[in-house]
């Protein structure tokens, strides 16, 4: 089952050898626009026929390694904050089982996921940034800027990661901005989803607008393929078409830390890892004297 408007037809048709062509064609389906909205019930894919393959590019997971490094809570940060202790200790501890589990939450037990999400309820309760959808797209984009790994989500659809029997690294870039208003926040932010399995990388770009305080309007546009870092395929997405829109509620938004239900009803949760290719958005427009916002 592919995203929609991309079909294998034409991915063979531009990629050779076969084998290669069929090993992106998976890779894209696992985070096409529908899998960031649809409930798992409709993709049922055939993967066990694959199973070798992905077997034979799997490589041990840099993803995970950096999450256990970017554990750092902000102690001392938001310090003055009331309430800062109990929200520390619960993002460490939710941090903590997220990490101790399968990676990306996928195939836990029943008792582990009832032990991870109560703990994931508990620091939601506790987001100490209000109307957090807007305080995500304004400048300096503290709580956007950089890449984001996911750790946990309860979903075993594409959002996960899932591919055959192995879990990709799944990680969510900020790209910049479009469209400053007169009072200088921006309308939309721009980032991409990633996906990677060895030398196979797929990034799905979006733009994302703040519908409420607390919920974003999410519009996917277009797909890019890599393999051994050479773009091999870029395919844009009717924006109107079937799966490519959704929202995203966001319970709870720190500088290192962002918790998102999609209107589908899976909780994704990110936290902040080194940025892809060594520096954010931010970073790079200060290196270049651009202007940023």
């Amino acid at each position: 089952h592919l995203c929609e408007g991309l079909s294998s037809k034409a991915l063979h048709q531009q990629m050779q050898p076969r084998s290669v062509a069929l090993a992106v064609t998976l890779l894209a389906a696992t985070i096409g626009p529908a899998s960031a909205f649809c409930s798992t019930a409709a993709r049922q894919p055939a993967w066990h026929a694959a199973g070798g393959v992905w077997r034979a590019c799997a490589a041990s997971s840099p993803q995970r390694a950096l999450s256990g490094m970017y554990m750092k809570l902000e102690e001392g940060s938001k310090g003055a904050e009331e309430g800062s202790g109990d929200r520390l200790a619960a993002k460490r501890a939710f941090v903590e089982a997220a990490l101790a589990g399968p990676k990306n939450g996928v195939g836990c037990s029943a008792e582990q996921r009832a032990e991870i999400e109560g703990k994931l309820n508990a620091l939601c309760a506790l987001n100490p940034t209000k109307e957090p959808a807007y305080a995500l797209l304004r400048p300096p984009f503290p709580y956007f800027d950089g890449t984001y790994g996911l750790i946990y989500t309860n979903t075993t659809g594409g959002s996960s990661g899932k591919l055959g029997p192995v879990v990709l690294d799944v990680t969510q870039t900020f790209e910049g901005i479009r469209d400053i208003d007169q009072m200088g926040f921006s309308r939309r932010g721009i980032f991409s989803n990633g996906g990677s399995l060895g030398p196979l990388q797929t990034s799905l770009r979006a733009r994302c607008e703040a519908k409420t305080g607390s919920k974003l309007n999410i519009v996917f546009e277009e797909m890019f393929l890599s393999l051994f870092g050479v773009q091999v395929m870029a395919k844009k997405f009717d924006i109107n078409g079937k799966g490519t829109k959704g929202s995203w509620d966001l319970r709870y938004v720190d500088e290192d830390l962002k918790v998102i239900r999609t209107n589908a009803g899976n909780v994704l949760a990110l936290q902040k890892t080194s940025p892809l290719g060594g520096e954010s958005y931010m970073d790079k427009q200060k290196r270049l004297g651009s202007q940023p916002y």
